[in-house]
């Protein structure tokens, strides 16, 4: 009989370890959850994120079997609270609020905060549609005659932004960059800012959200000339989508429950139903409804996917716009 040296002996105990603790976590994952869940939400209370995790937490016990606190950890555009869930034990009880700012632009472009790297995907909650839109008067109607006009015209199309490479900024550097035109973008720190800039006349278009652009668009303040999207708003019936206009740039703000990497996938997959059932209750969807968002669920593996997609696109346009 062959002896097992000192080595072989300190592989056999490693494997035995690795087995046993697969062996407990896979009852743990089985039973979860056992106790309430923390969903950190890296961003203020009060805004549509705060709003919407919390329509969401208030129905979702009922579909789960335990209730989900949100906690607030604001701080970093929301770095801080990211950060601290991707260091969290990934055992399914502490999970982030995800949005794009946070989860695919910080991270891509500033290399801060935390994006599909350090954490994954559990199910997207909603979206929030981006209206593109301008002026009354402006001298196009459609966003193929906006990108003529702005050849024609090189740095003469005034765009505002909400906020670095959010709403109203990444679509149109995405377009310049996709059709070749130039336009001069106007920082602004909001989508709020960028509408009262859009309203005085000092920029001419914008992408803002429908929510807060739906009342000056029917108080005829405002021109609608595109949802970013590839369906149609409920509210805006007789806008076109992007897409249907011939400009394969869409933008969603979307809100998605997302866990440390290493969950195990019993545990995703049970958040994830539970969630897709919130998600289709008429107490929620008559909630996000009212904040001018749609229900939008995607499971872990369709929205892990589309989160990707995005952070690649991010970082390529970070790439482009900072030479």
């Amino acid at each position: 009989m062959r002896a097992v040296g000192s080595r072989g002996l300190l592989a056999l105990g490693a494997a035995a370890v690795a087995v046993a603790l697969a062996a407990a976590a896979a009852p743990a994952a089985e039973e979860f959850p056992t106790k309430p869940v923390t969903l950190i939400l890296p961003v203020g209370a009060g805004g549509s994120h705060d709003l919407t995790a919390r329509a969401m937490v208030g129905v979702i016990q009922q579909y789960l079997g335990r209730p989900v606190i949100v906690e607030l950890r604001p701080g970093g555009g929301g770095a801080i609270g990211s950060n601290q869930v991707a260091k969290a034990k990934p055992d399914g009880y502490t999970l982030l609020f995800g949005g794009p700012g946070w989860s695919t632009a910080l991270p891509a472009i500033e290399g801060r905060s935390v994006g599909p790297e350090g954490l994954m995907a559990v199910a997207r909650v909603n979206y929030s549609p981006v209206v593109f839109e301008g002026k009354p008067d402006l001298p196009f109607k459609t966003l193929k005659e906006m990108i003529a006009w702005a050849k024609a015209n090189p740095g003469k199309l005034l765009h505002g932004n909400t906020g670095p490479w959010g709403a109203g900024d990444m679509p149109m550097k995405q377009m310049m960059k996709e059709y070749g035109f130039q336009a001069q973008i106007v920082p602004f720190d909001g989508g709020g800012p960028a509408l009262i800039a859009l309203l005085g006349g000092h920029v001419m278009t914008s992408g803002l959200l429908t929510a807060q652009s739906l009342p000056h668009i029917q108080a005829g303040k405002i021109r609608p000339i595109a949802i970013l999207d590839t369906k149609r708003h409920p509210d805006l019936p007789d806008v076109p989508t992007s897409v249907e206009g011939g400009v394969n740039v869409t933008y969603r703000l979307w809100r998605a429950v997302l866990a440390p990497k290493g969950t195990p996938r019993p545990v995703i997959e049970k958040l994830a139903a539970a969630i897709k059932k919130t998600t289709e209750d008429k107490t929620f969807i008559a909630a996000v409804r009212q904040l001018g968002d749609e229900p939008g669920y995607l499971g872990p593996d369709e929205f892990e996917k589309e989160w990707q997609h995005e952070y690649e696109i991010h970082k390529e346009m970070a790439r482009e716009f900072k030479k």
